[in-house]
């Protein structure tokens, strides 16, 4: 099967896009090194002296790409949820007066939440913040895993060490 009847094309960059919303702009975040981290794993089932220093290179790579992006996504998130904040005063301030005038409903959290949530801006805020405390997430799962696969190497470069066994003779 030829790479052109792939229903994906894997280019050289890897990346993930952030929409741009409101007054935020596009944020791209690349997963280069943490990609070829990921895909060097297995290879630490096996760590030896001849290929310890270039795998926990690599991680290494992997971690602080990771640590990098996020940063960002933290950053976005304290943003997104400045832009929530504002809707929401905007909203309550401005347009929830006059939501309450013909007299059907009386004020209170149940009321306001409800008129809060058929807003689409701050509904959209909302699903954003969710979005990238997904991103957060996954990311701290990537980091995660290099931190404990760099502990393991150096446990097994230990062991090696301390067996006595001489690693240039095998």
């Amino acid at each position: 099967m030829s790479e052109q009847t792939l229903p994906v094309k894997f280019a050289d960059v890897v990346e993930l896009v952030i929409p741009a919303f409101d007054d935020r702009p596009v944020v791209t975040l690349e997963f280069n090194s943490i990609r070829e981290g990921e895909c060097r794993l297995i290879e630490a089932r096996v760590v030896n002296p001849s290929t310890y220093s270039d795998l926990e290179y690599s991680f290494n790579e992997g971690y602080r790409e990771a640590k990098k992006n996020l940063s960002i996504i933290g950053y976005e998130i304290t943003q997104a949820e400045r832009i929530l904040r504002r809707i929401k005063s905007e909203l309550i301030l401005d347009e929830y007066p006059s939501f309450l005038k013909d007299g059907r409903l009386k004020d209170n959290a149940t009321v306001r939440d409800a008129f809060l949530e058929k807003n689409q801006n701050y509904v959209g805020a909302q699903e954003r913040i969710n979005m990238l405390k997904a991103m957060e997430s996954l990311l701290d799962g990537k980091i995660r895993i290099f931190e404990k696969t760099c502990q393991y190497m150096r446990k097994q470069m230990d062991l090696l060490i301390r067996s006595g066994v001489n690693s240039n003779k095998y």
